[in-house]
């Protein structure tokens, strides 16, 4: 009987001793974790870890002088593109069983798009809301940052004043100054 209220009693503690070695200390199995809760969208990501992303899963598919060298004249903005490589993605996979490319999450794109629009630039405002809204289709995470203020993004809003180095300027399209 003695045992079983021992055993009982020492299974919570053991158990929340290893959740804080997975998390506390640095490890990869807690780096792993942490990853996973943030693609899921549990953990935020900040500024530095969207940028970061941004170029790890783009750079997947496109170099990055492509990525840069984008521009409002060549195609939409990038809520829309994000929300169309996630479509990609899926066809891809279906296409190729081999290739195995990892989907993005809503809270991945959500944060590649704001790192893109931060980086480049925003131009969501040079095109009718209703017409963003209908190429967005049902992507309700993008939907949603479509209808957030561009200073209540956090990640945009604290890189506004970054630009990435390369990155295509016609006209100050895309700029701060720009974005409503």
């Amino acid at each position: 009987m003695r045992k079983c209220w021992i055993i009982t009693a020492a299974s919570p503690v053991v158990f929340l001793g290893v959740l804080a070695l997975i998390f506390l200390v640095p490890n990869p199995v807690g780096r792993e974790f942490i990853k996973e809760a943030k693609a899921l969208g549990y953990i935020v990501y900040t500024p530095d870890e969207a940028v970061a992303l941004a170029y790890e899963r783009c750079s997947t598919c496109h170099s990055e002088e492509k990525m840069l060298k984008y521009c409002s004249r060549c195609g939409p903005p990038f809520i829309v593109v994000t929300h169309f490589m996630k479509k990609y993605t899926e066809i891809t996979n279906a296409r190729n069983k081999d290739l195995n490319l990892r989907q993005f999450s809503d809270a991945e794109i959500v944060a590649i798009t704001q790192a893109w629009n931060a980086l480049i630039g925003n131009w969501e405002s040079d095109w009718p809301e209703e017409d963003l809204r209908k190429l967005l289709n049902r992507d309700q995470a993008l939907i949603d940052l479509l209808a957030t203020p561009v200073e209540q993004r956090p990640i945009e809003d604290a890189l506004k004043n970054t630009r990435a180095p390369g990155s295509y300027r016609r006209y100050d399209l895309g700029t701060s100054d720009k974005r409503s």
